[in-house]
């Protein structure tokens, strides 16, 4: 990355020391995208997967205390329809949340003036629901529901983003604060008094599903005490164009007792949304964990990141650089790009990225330890096997030429990458045998590491 402004890129690793010089070399932020009341939005590419992001800064004052909850509830939260959390890094200024790029836009863009066909609102309705369902199944009320709030990315499937006014509850439990959208909100809200957090969801599921089939909200009126009196007393006129189970679901759903609304499930179950095939199983599980992709892994190791502290940030769920960069390289295998990246990535802006070095000069092959483990003659996961034959004499280490080689980058002295090894101190014979310990050391530990049966993280682990 050619020199830039200090702005250009972000660096989210490391504690909180180590993180004043917050933008940096894991991000070049391409341009600022949104502005709010308590943050900014940018739009930004990941350095070493070529992958298009979002982050998401948020300043750490005291009207915000309210909302910097967010990162918290999105680790939380794994869904096909809510927006992946990438990363999350903290200063003693801002936070900074990383999160996919859908490249699709707001649902919002996607509404015509007339409103949309009912087959396509059904199918992307049906999807926002089943997203609302699984986060109040986890105790999360979003109390942001908005055209605004839902993206589309590039197969045209619903995202739901913005956790920024959710709050956890439990059942029964009435809340007091409120924030949103007045279009949006529901009459308890408007009314003073405490409420439930589900059904609020709901009736602004009721409001999208509205604006959605017509192209215009139930609820209008040229100043603001017109909107509150349609809410409050919950008039609006229904569209000739609107089939009648679609008009007898948003009147469910916009009911004035919060207690007679249905619940998300509910609408699942409802004729209109279960016309059609389903995209989605009515009641989403989260999938079991599983072992890491060694795929995945391996080109993670090629990038110059320890495997160990990867399986660590993975099994405990830290979010920082290395499970950022496993869950971009895992969207770019879900699109078909294999073990390779999809995007271009770019070089650190203020060092390169580091060559192999050359071994062929050093005099004499180190001698392995007791204690070292031997070198392994399992294949890596991305490497190929050899083709029958060429274990004959004298060919058992050729390589075909179609076949890809694993490039094993070491660090120069002063790298900054994320697993720095030792330094190589030219013209010394023993640091060259150092360093080829080292290398043997590192390739048995991965091996090892890659073919062990148990996904389980040891205790004996050091801390990240």
């Amino acid at each position: 990355m050619h020199s830039q402004s200090s702005d250009s890129s972000v660096v989210l690793q490391g504690p909180r020391s180590r993180q004043k010089a917050v933008l940096r070399e894991q991000y070049e932020v391409l341009r600022d995208i949104g502005f709010g009341a308590f943050g900014k939005i940018k739009l930004a590419r990941h350095c070493l997967t070529g992958s298009e992001v979002i982050i998401k800064v948020l300043r750490k004052k005291g009207q915000n205390l309210l909302v910097l909850s967010e990162p918290e509830i999105m680790r939380s939260l794994e869904h096909p329809n809510v927006i992946q959390l990438l990363q999350v890094a903290e200063t003693d200024r801002n936070i900074y949340m990383v999160m996919e790029h859908t490249g699709g836009g707001r649902l919002l863009d996607h509404v015509s003036q007339g409103g949309m066909q009912e087959e396509e609102a059904r199918r992307i309705f049906r999807q926002v629901v089943s997203a609302v369902s699984y986060c109040h199944d986890k105790g999360i009320v979003h109390r942001n529901l908005k055209p605004e709030n839902i993206m589309v990315d590039a197969r045209s499937h619903a995202r739901l983003t913005d956790f920024g006014f959710s709050a956890r509850f439990t059942p029964g439990q009435k809340l007091l604060q409120f924030w949103g959208t007045l279009s949006h909100f529901a009459p308890e809200i408007l009314l003073g008094k405490a409420y439930e957090g589900p059904p609020v969801d709901i009736w602004s599921l009721g409001v999208i599903l509205h604006y959605m089939l017509t192209g215009r909200y139930p609820y209008f009126g040229y100043t603001a005490k017109e909107m509150l009196t349609q809410i409050i007393l919950a008039t609006y006129r229904n569209t000739p164009g609107i089939s009648l189970a679609a008009r007898m679901l948003i009147q469910g759903m916009l009911t004035l007792d919060p207690q007679k609304r249905p619940t998300a499930k509910q609408i699942l179950q409802h004729p209109w949304m279960t016309k059609g095939k389903q995209d989605l199983p009515q009641d989403y599980c989260e999938p079991i964990p599983i072992r890491p992709d060694p795929e995945i892994l391996t080109t993670m190791f090629d990038m110059g990141f320890d495997l160990r502290k990867t399986w660590v940030s993975l099994a405990k769920r830290k979010f920082n650089a290395a499970m950022g960069t496993y869950l971009l390289l895992q969207h770019q295998k879900s699109q078909g790009a294999g073990c390779m990246f999809q995007g271009k990535p770019v070089l650190p802006r203020v060092k390169p990225r580091p060559r192999p070095v050359d071994l062929s000069h050093s005099p004499v092959l180190p001698k392995r330890s007791p204690s070292e483990p031997a070198l392994s003659t399992f294949p890596l996961p991305c490497e190929p096997q050899l083709p029958e034959g060429s274990t004959q004499a004298g060919q058992k280490h050729i390589r075909s030429a179609s076949e890809p080689a694993l490039h094993l980058h070491l660090q120069p002295a002063g790298a900054s990458t994320p697993d720095a090894g030792p330094q190589l101190d030219s013209g010394q014979p023993q640091a060259h045998r150092r360093l080829l310990r080292w290398v043997v050391r590192r390739i048995a530990n991965c091996v090892r590491v890659l073919c062990c049966c148990s996904p389980g993280v040891s205790n004996k682990l050091a801390p990240m």
